[in-house]
C-alpha cells in the first residue's frame, strides 16, 4: 500500500493529519483505481468494488496513526450519527426512538458470551480491537485475558481494568501485535465487530490461524452487506462508517477469505447471516 495525497478537508468532526492510504483490492490484491466509485462513497472516502472478485472495500483510508488519534474509535463512532442527523433528521429520530423503545422491551442475548461458553476452551483470549476491555473483564476465571487496541486512550483503559486479574493490553495495530504472540498459544481469538476495521484482513486472518493452538476457534462479527436493510437503506445504512469501516463482507466472501486463511468453519448458519440482520456471526476452528 503507498501513500498518497492528504485528502481535502471535510466536515467531520476529525481529518487526516498525515496521508491517505491506496488500497488495492484486500481479498485478491487488484489495483481498482480506474474502476469507478461506489454511489456510497461520501465526501472523500472512496468505496470500490473490486473488478475482479467484487469485494467492497475503502480505497483510501487512513494510516495507522490516525487511527490510533484522530480516528480512533471512541472520537470516530459518533460521527455517523452526527451527519443521519444533519443529512436525514426525520429518519434519524425515528431510528433513535425505535432502538430505545427496543433494547428496553426486548432482552437481547449476549452472542459473543454463548459464543465463548460453547465454542472457546479455558485458556488465552485474545480480543483483537478489545476497546477498554470490557468483553475480557467479565469472561470466567479460567480465562486468561489479552487485549489488542489500536486507540492509545481506550488501551491505557483496558490495561487499568485488567489489571485486577493480572491481563494485559497490547496498545498497537491488530497485525502487529498478534505478531508478537508465540505460535500455538490461544485457545480464541476474538475478533467481534473488528475485521471490517483492518486494512490487511487477509494476514491478519492468517496470523490469527498461527497464535492458535489445534482446534482453537476464532469468533467474527462484521456487517453484512448483503443484508436486506441495506439495500433498503442505502447510504443511510448502519453498516457505512466513514473511514472507520474499511471492509465490506457479504456472506460468501467472508467464508472464503477465513477458509482460505485455513479455518474451518464451524458455525455460521442462517440465522448467523440471517438476511434482515445488519450482522452476522461466524465460529471458525483451526484444524491439525
Amino acid at each position: 500500500m503507498a501513500n498518497v495525497e492528504p485528502a481535502p478537508a471535510g466536515d467531520l468532526e476529525s481529518e487526516p493529519t498525515g496521508s491517505l492510504l491506496h488500497r488495492t483490492c484486500p481479498n485478491c490484491g487488484t489495483d481498482n483505481a480506474g474502476v469507478p466509485a461506489l454511489e456510497y462513497s461520501w465526501q472523500h472516502w472512496v468505496l470500490r468494488e473490486c473488478g475482479s472478485c467484487e469485494f467492497v472495500y475503502l480505497e483510501n483510508p487512513p494510516d495507522y496513526a490516525d487511527l490510533a488519534v484522530a480516528f480512533a474509535w471512541e472520537r470516530n463512532h459518533g460521527d455517523r450519527s452526527k451527519r443521519m442527523k444533519k443529512e436525514y433528521p426525520v429518519s434519524h429520530a425515528i431510528s433513535r426512538a425505535w432502538r430505545k423503545f427496543y433494547r428496553a422491551a426486548v432482552k437481547k442475548p449476549d452472542k459473543l458470551a454463548n459464543r465463548i461458553k460453547k465454542w472457546v476452551a479455558p485458556g488465552v483470549v485474545i480480543d483483537v480491537g478489545c476497546g477498554d476491555a470490557d468483553r475480557l473483564l467479565v469472561l470466567p476465571e479460567h480465562y486468561e485475558c489479552c487485549g489488542i487496541e489500536i486507540s492509545d486512550a481506550l488501551a491505557k483503559a483496558g490495561e487499568e481494568r485488567l489489571a485486577k486479574r493480572n491481563g494485559r493490553i497490547i496498545n498497537a495495530p491488530a497485525l502487529e501485535g498478534l505478531e508478537s504472540f508465540p505460535t500455538g498459544k490461544a485457545s480464541g481469538v476474538l475478533m467481534r465487530s473488528f475485521l471490517e476495521h483492518e486494512h490487511q484482513p487477509v494476514k491478519l486472518l492468517e496470523q490469527a490461524s498461527r497464535v492458535l493452538q489445534p482446534g482453537g476457534v476464532t469468533i467474527i462479527k462484521v456487517p453484512n452487506f448483503a443484508s436486506i436493510n441495506r439495500r433498503v437503506m442505502g447510504s443511510r445504512w448502519c453498516g457505512f462508517r466513514f473511514p472507520g469501516h474499511v471492509n465490506h463482507f457479504t456472506p460468501e466472501s467472508l467464508r472464503a477469505m477465513v477458509e482460505d486463511a485455513g479455518f474451518t468453519v464451524v458455525s455460521f448458519n442462517a440465522l448467523d447471516r440471517f438476511f434482515l440482520s445488519d450482522n452476522m456471526w461466524m465460529v471458525a476452528r483451526k484444524d491439525g
